[in-house]
Formats: structure tokens, C-alpha cells, sequence
């Protein structure tokens, strides 16, 4: 006789019968991502906050290491290896860094996330049910949201690894091997080394999963369908055997990141930590999709209901199973609902996350992205509910086109305002260092035309110009942080000795750069000033670094509008 839970625990690819290998779902979903691959492309130069960063952390990284770097940049960085869990991009950058120019290199390494996230959720979401497919459209309106135009690159890859993770383990946890524990704790690591919530939030998720299934058999001994042993275990104990491997296994594969998380928090002992914003205001942003919306509030028209979708879906199926209506194929309840525990220990671990901690800030922010996915995955590995499937299929195709209409506009101007500031490269001596003064704010573009809702219009460019020449560049706040794998010297770092506000939609930069050489060891010799329209100048506080310029430097370039200034230290 069949065993109840029989559709549910099988997590072959034929569970519940196969879907089509080349249904037209299938093909739109890949249409689909080849627009969001195109429209990737379709900008000319790259915008994306922190993505310049990045790409300098790259070069510094390789040249640092290979002992190849001009005496400038040793002067002033020197290498952090440590198992940080920021380091999955750089190695990949610094290979492309050695065939592409910088805006390429970027373009081809967002490519891969741009195409293996939603492939990864679809992964997941297949693990036990072929026809949910379609419920792994929810995953585009994400793809082009805040953390890519923020430039978290090393975060939206720990997406990619946590749902090929997740994938993984829903697909074996019932014979699960020491070789495929191997392949788990690999997965594990590469997900931690990307970014370490994402590893948190694997570590909790099949935590929930653990706790659920042997919840399960306490209660019932035998309907996590664990003790079924295969007819060669039948004897000697094995189906006992077989109830305590996966939690081994998966005991042993997590184990890895757990050490790691606790040698980083002992590391960073002593960082500032802040706990903004308030529960309330938390549960606001998760309600309207906060951490889809990038340029405008007008995105919460489109990201308000993929946020809701979920939240909506999964108490409707939770009611539907108590009346005995219910849309999951292995009845009102499931050895998977452990995976709804690991959305309910995500979406708590939400609520108690300090938003600032161990040098690293905009937590809240970013772990807000995994209670969506995290509950659509739990509602695809126990419904089969074609209702749902049509309903995420049209609200995350709306919202997906709708979203990347509102991005294209925004990164294709921002695009000609970064080409703009790019002709101060020309004017830098090698050999040199630059420091940038932004009086836009961080979301006023530079001709004061335009406002952004959360993001500067053009990021860190100046940060790409290091990889062309050897330029010191004084903003690369990554260099100043204990997470990244290269740092400032403490003689060298500018935002100990120099930096005062930096960009702040308030007040105009605060850094006091003339004698920065009298109380540490920089020299400031270029300084970038980005968007200093007449307005901003009058700003108070702006004689600051005004007089600075005048009573040391030398403007050397103006830009075609006027919105860079490049200023050369008198000798």
C-alpha cells in the first residue's frame, strides 16, 4: 500500500508527474529572462551604487597579491585574507578584469546572477511538484530591485547559491549520502561566502525543516516518511537507521558555516551596532515590497502586489487545509510544512536583526528579500493549486515589465551622467591620489533636474578608474571596513583621518583634505567635485571645501555641463 505522504516525499524530478521539458511556460519564463539579459545590456555604463567599488576591490585584490601594484597603491592598501563572507565576485572579476574593460566585465559577471537567480529558484520551487514551474516567475520582479541598483553584488549572488542549495537538499534529503552531504557542505560554504545572511537564512531554513520533521514523529511516529526503509533496509534496524541521517547530514554540512559565523562575529567585536527602524516601520516595508523599490514611489504600484502575493497565498491555503478543501496533494498537512517554519524563523530573524552590526550596514533591508521567496517556496513543495500558479504568472509578469520599464529610464540617464563624470580620468596623473567631494546628496542628480527615492544617480565610477591607471582612490569606504579582502592601511585611511560627512542630501561634504599630510600619512593631490550647482555652493557649510580648493588647488577640467570639476594640488 502506498504511503499517504508517498507524493509529498518523493523528491525526485517525476513526484507528482513530470512537467513538459519544452512547455511554452518553460520557453516564456526563458524569454523572459533573455529581455532582463538584454535590458542588462542595453545600458550603456553601468550605474549601479557600489558596483565601481567592487570592481576596484577586484583589481586591488589581484595586484596586492600578485605583487605587481604600483608603489602608490601599496602604500596605501595592503590585502585582508581572511574567510570573510564577502568574497565570491572577486576572484571572478579580477579574471574577467584581465580580457574586458571594467563596464564589460561588470555587464558579463551581473549576467550570471540576471540568469541564475530565477534559474535557481525555479530549481527550488520544482523540487517536489514539476507543474509549480510557473511559481518561479515570482523571482523576476526581484531580479532588477534595490539590491542590484544598490551594487550588492556578493548579496544577489548568495540568492543564486541559497535556492541551488535549498534545490538541493529538497531533492535528496531522504537519501542523503556522504557524498552528496559533501556537495551539500560546498554549497553551504560558497552560499557563506557570498553573503553571510543568506547562510544564515539556508542554516534556518533547514533548521525549521529539522525541527518540523522530527516534530512530525514525535507526534506520529513514522509520517515524515523517514523510517521507510528500502526493501534491501528492511532489516537489522535500518529503517531506524534512515530517520536520523538527513539530520546528520545536514548537521554536518551546516556545521562549516556555523564555526565561520561565530570566528567573524568574534572578529568583529566592538562595531557599532544600530537597530533602526522600528517593528512597525519593518512590517510597512515588508507589506509594500520595500526592497523591490529602487528610483520612485510609483514602483510600489508593482512591487505592493508581488509583496502581498505570498503573504496572501499561504494563510488562504493554511484556512483551505482546516475545512478540508484544500489545494496540496498530500492532504491538510505535510512533512514539507517544515520549510513554512523556516519562512516564520526568516521572517523573525527580520524583526530582530540590528540593521547596523559587524561593519556592515541596510541589514534590514536586505533580509527583508527571503520571507517572500522563502514562503512561495514552501507554497510550491506542498500545493498544487493552478490558481496560484496563474496568479503569480500574471502579477510577476506585470510587475517584471512594469519595474523594468521605470529601471531602463532611470540607468539609461543616469548612464549619461556617469559618462559625463568618466572625462575626469584624462586629468589624473598616475600615481596619484583622488579624492571625490558629492554635493548631489546621494539622490539629486547633478544638474539638480531629478530626485531619486533611495539611490545616487551614479554611484562609485571614480572607483573604476583604478583599474586603467594607479589612482589612490580616497572614497573606497570597503577598504575601511574589516568584511572586504582589501583594506587601507591605518596610517593611509581616509575615513579616519579625513572624511567628514561625505554625501548627505543635507549638508554639503564635511572633509577637511587641505592637511590631511599634518595628522596622517595622505596626501590628497586630485579632488573630484561632482554636481556643484550655484545652489549648492550658497548651501551653508559649503565654504568648507571651497575654501579648501582655493587656498591649495588648481581647477585643472570642467566638464562639458559642468557637473564635474577637477581640481589639481598646487605644488
Amino acid at each position: 500500500m502506498a504511503h499517504p505522504t508517498d507524493a509529498t516525499l518523493d523528491l525526485g524530478p517525476n513526484a507528482l508527474g513530470a512537467a513538459p521539458s519544452r512547455s511554452r511556460e518553460g520557453v516564456l519564463f526563458a524569454g523572459a529572462v533573455s529581455i532582463l539579459v538584454l535590458a542588462l545590456w542595453s545600458i550603456p555604463k553601468l550605474s549601479f551604487a557600489d558596483g565601481g567599488v567592487h570592481v576596484a576591490m577586484a583589481h586591488l585584490l589581484t595586484v596586492l597579491e600578485t605583487g605587481t601594484a604600483d608603489p602608490i597603491l601599496s602604500q596605501y592598501f595592503t590585502p585582508n585574507i581572511q574567510a570573510e563572507p564577502n568574497w565570491f565576485i572577486y576572484p571572478i572579476l579580477a579574471g574577467l578584469l584581465r580580457v574586458f574593460d571594467p563596464y564589460t566585465a561588470e555587464k558579463i559577471l551581473l549576467t550570471g546572477y540576471v540568469i541564475g537567480f530565477p534559474y535557481a529558484f525555479r530549481y527550488a520551487v520544482t523540487a517536489v511538484n514539476p507543474r509549480n514551474a510557473p511559481l518561479s516567475w515570482f523571482a523576476l520582479p526581484f531580479v532588477f530591485s534595490w539590491p542590484l541598483n544598490l551594487g550588492l553584488y556578493n548579496f544577489i549572488f548568495s540568492l543564486v547559491w541559497l535556492f541551488v542549495a535549498l534545490g538541493y537538499a529538497l531533492r535528496r534529503w531522504t537519501a542523503m549520502t556522504p557524498a552528496r552531504t559533501l556537495v551539500m557542505t560546498l554549497l553551504g560554504l560558497i552560499t557563506y561566502a557570498s553573503h553571510l545572511t543568506a547562510a544564515i537564512v539556508l542554516c534556518l531554513c533547514l533548521g525549521g525543516l529539522g525541527v518540523w520533521l522530527l516534530w512530525c514523529e514525535i507526534r506520529h511516529p513514522g509520517s515524515s516518511g523517514l523510517r521507510r526503509a528500502e526493501p534491501r533496509q528492511r532489516v537489522d534496524g535500518g529503517a531506524a537507521r534512515r530517520l536520523w541521517v538527513p539530520f546528520a547530514a545536514f548537521a554536518l554540512a551546516m556545521l562549516p558555516i556555523v564555526v565561520l559565523t561565530l570566528l567573524f562575529a568574534l572578529r568583529n567585536t566592538g562595531q557599532k551596532v544600530e537597530f533602526g527602524p522600528d517593528l512597525w516601520y519593518r512590517t510597512k516595508m515588508l507589506l509594500y515590497g520595500n526592497v523591490i523599490l529602487s528610483h520612485t514611489r510609483w514602483e510600489g504600484v508593482f512591487s505592493t502586489p508581488v509583496a502581498l502575493l505570498p503573504i496572501v497565498a499561504a494563510p488562504a491555503l493554511l484556512i483551505a487545509r482546516r475545512r478540508g478543501r484544500s489545494p496540496a496533494p498530500a492532504g491538510p498537512a505535510s512533512p514539507l510544512d517544515g520549510m513554512l517554519v523556516g519562512a516564520l524563523l526568516v521572517l523573525l530573524f527580520s524583526y530582530a536583526i540590528p540593521n547596523s552590526m559587524s561593519g556592515g550596514g541596510l541589514a534590514v533591508q536586505r533580509i527583508q528579500i527571503f520571507p517572500y521567496l522563502v514562503l512561495m517556496l514552501w507554497l510550491a513543495l506542498v500545493s498544487d493549486w493552478p490558481a496560484l500558479r496563474r496568479a503569480t504568472t500574471v502579477i510577476a509578469g506585470v510587475a517584471t515589465a512594469g519595474l523594468l520599464a521605470i529601471n531602463l529610464q532611470h540607468n539609461h540617464r543616469n548612464s549619461r551622467y556617469v559618462a559625463e563624470f568618466d572625462s575626469a580620468v584624462e586629468w589624473l596623473e598616475p600615481g596619484r591620489t583622488m579624492l571625490l567631494l558629492d554635493f548631489t546628496g546621494w539622490k539629486a542628480s547633478p544638474d539638480g533636474a531629478h530626485d531619486s527615492f533611495r539611490l545616487n544617480f551614479v554611484g562609485h565610477p571614480q572607483s573604476l578608474f583604478v583599474v586603467n591607471r594607479p589612482l589612490v582612490d580616497l572614497n573606497l569606504y570597503q577598504a575601511s571596513t574589516p568584511n572586504f579582502p582589501v583594506r587601507y592601511r591605518r596610517d593611509t585611511d581616509p575615513y579616519v583621518h579625513l572624511r567628514g560627512n561625505g554625501a548627505n542630501p543635507e549638508t554639503p561634504p564635511t572633509d577637511e583634505f587641505l592637511m590631511a599630510g599634518t595628522r596622517s600619512a595622505i596626501q590628497v593631490d586630485y579632488v573630484l567635485v561632482w554636481g556643484l550647482t550655484p545652489e549648492r555652493a550658497a548651501m551653508d557649510g559649503a565654504d568648507l571645501a571651497l575654501d579648501q580648493l582655493a587656498a591649495g588647488y588648481e581647477l585643472v577640467h570642467v566638464s562639458d555641463h559642468g557637473w564635474m570639476r577637477v581640481y589639481r594640488r598646487r605644488e
